[in-house]
């Protein structure tokens, strides 16, 4: 098992972001490191911000001593966010009270590396967290997939729902539930048989999950043959787009269904909520109305659904 867990780490594909206010800094770390990872930096705390947005680093070198927005600040401001709290953060240091390497610890780093610095220690330490990363992220991987469909299941939803919901608010971005559910499942197993149906289950599970590639989007088993569909940063135009193709593509899997009372081949309902001020609810009532309007689709026909906004 640890072998093959190792063969998924590709460390080039690593995202290392270094932030530093001096350019030499930051050009002695770039030449130790370029040749192993992806290698992106920011002048400041703010610059670095706005690049962890748009490319999610696998590990922070982070200066301490920044005009504006310090390390500590900037490192405070991540682990206060789920989204990004798993980031490891290396800080580039030239103190020696202890007073401030403990303000480090606290502020929610993993090490130090201090200046002048030694890059042989650089490189090692950049590897050895990076390493415990991945196999943190392959364990949580494992144990957050259900065993049948291969996608991400309740603690997923749990954990990493919350998280991209948590972010949402914070950035003021819409955020979207949306549950599917296979119309006239129970029918489907009791005349195909229950192998028959989970093998249905799978391929509506893949079909749905190579739809939905954003970062920003997560699917989740919600339990039997339902799906739920977090997203974040989208407008109710562009979740009913996402929805209207999801539900085309089942459809054209062509999987036949006798006992469907809506469709010769399997299909899906789906009930939509797009909140646009997602800071002044909770995930679980979003998840609410949104159950509210798929028993709203099925009751009006199934192979359907109903996208509202609030």
């Amino acid at each position: 098992m640890r072998i093959e867990m190792m063969a998924l780490f590709d460390f080039q594909l690593a995202n290392v972001l270094i932030v530093d206010d001096q350019v030499s800094n930051i050009q002695l770390i770039y030449q130790v490191l370029k040749d192993d990872y992806n290698v992106y930096m920011a002048r400041s705390g703010t610059e670095a911000i706005d690049l962890i947005k748009s490319k999610r680093p696998d590990i922070i070198l982070l200066d301490v001593y920044m005009p504006e927005l310090t390390g500590l600040e900037l490192c405070q401001i991540l682990k206060a966010d789920p989204y990004y709290s798993d980031i490891p953060i290396i800080f580039i240091t030239s103190f020696t009270d202890p007073a401030q390497e403990v303000a480090c610890w606290e502020a929610g780093g993993v090490d130090f590396v201090q200046k002048p610095i030694n890059q042989l220690t650089l490189s090692r330490r950049v590897k050895a967290h990076l390493t415990l990363k991945f196999q943190a992220d392959v364990l949580k991987h494992i144990a957050n997939l259900d065993g049948l469909t291969g996608i991400y299941n309740r603690r997923y939803l749990d954990e990493q729902g919350a998280a991209l919901f948590c972010h949402s608010q914070k950035q003021g971005e819409a955020f979207s539930v949306v549950m599917f559910d296979i119309d006239y499942f129970k029918g489907f197993n009791d005349q195909y048989g229950h192998l028959m149906g989970d093998d249905c289950l799978k391929a509506v599970a893949h079909c749905i999950k190579g739809l939905v590639s954003d970062e920003k989007e997560i699917l989740v088993r919600y339990g039997g043959e339902e799906f739920i569909l977090l997203i974040s940063g989208k407008s109710k135009q562009q979740v009913g787009r996402l929805v209207d193709t999801i539900c085309q593509a089942v459809s054209a899997l062509k999987i036949p269904h006798e006992s469907s009372g809506c469709s010769d081949f399997v299909s899906l309902s789906a009930g939509g909520l797009v909140c646009e001020h997602p800071e002044r609810v909770e995930l679980k009532s979003l998840i609410e109305r949104s159950d509210v309007l798929l028993y709203q689709a099925k009751s009006e026909g199934r192979n359907r659904a109903v996208i509202e906004s609030v």
